[in-house]
This record gives structure tokens, C-alpha cells and sequence, in this order.
């Protein structure tokens, strides 16, 4: 944020401020400054700009909606976990085929199968 403005007063103006242009300017200000912000207000911000979703004026809504998109710094860590676990199992190959003839496991008919040993009988 600016030194003129403080972080306090942009939610404030955007939670409180009788004027939709102003509300839809400290909207924009919460989306345009993401990066620069603590944990606390980053939540605050996100919160904030969640319940001017329910603005009823269209370009405060807006604003908002633009604002939020850039609010993914809970979605890169979550998404980051999600990498590392994955990359913690091991994946195993399950065939699909059937272990006596080769054929694919839908294709194989019990009923009419040439082979003895057939797995499907």
C-alpha cells in the first residue's frame, strides 16, 4: 500500500463507503497490491473482497471478482502439498488385459473363451 493509505482504511472504504466508485477503487487496490501483503491481511483482504460479492452495484462487484482472482497464494501451497504427496506414492501399473489370451479385459466373452485356463470362466 501507499504511505498515504493504509491497508486499515482500503477494507474499511470497501466494507463501509456510501460511494460504489470508491468501494470498486479499494477493491481494485486489494487485488493490485496481493503480493505486498502479510498473512493477516491477505486473509482480511480475501474476506473482505468475498463480501463485496455481494455488493449490489455491478462495478464493485467486478472489482471484486478481478481482485480475487489473484488471491491464490492458499491455492499455490495446497496445490504444492498435493505435488509432494503425489510424488511420494508410487504408482503401480494395473494391466487390463486379460493374463491368458491378451485381449483387453471388456472384450473377453467367458462364455465363448477358446482357452481352458481362462481367468473369466
Amino acid at each position: 500500500m501507499s504511505d498515504e493509505v493504509t491497508f486499515e482504511d482500503v477494507v474499511y472504504h470497501l466494507r463501509h463507503n456510501e460511494d460504489a466508485s470508491t468501494r470498486a477503487e479499494a477493491a481494485q487496490m486489494l487485488g493490485d497490491y496481493v503480493d505486498d501483503l502479510s498473512d493477516d491481511e491477505y486473509d482480511e483482504a480475501a474476506s473482505a473482497l468475498n463480501e463485496a460479492l455481494t455488493d449490489p452495484d455491478p462495478m464493485v462487484l467486478m472489482a471484486a471478482m478481478n481482485a480475487l482472482s489473484r488471491y491464490t497464494r492458499r491455492t499455490a501451497e495446497i496445490e504444492q502439498v498435493q505435488v509432494e504427496e503425489a510424488t511420494d506414492r508410487k504408482i503401480e501399473a494395473v494391466s487390463n488385459t486379460c493374463s491368458v489370451c491378451g485381449k483387453p479385459e471388456v472384450l473377453v466373452d467367458a462364455e465363448s473363451c477358446d482357452y481352458e485356463d481362462c481367468p473369466y470362466k
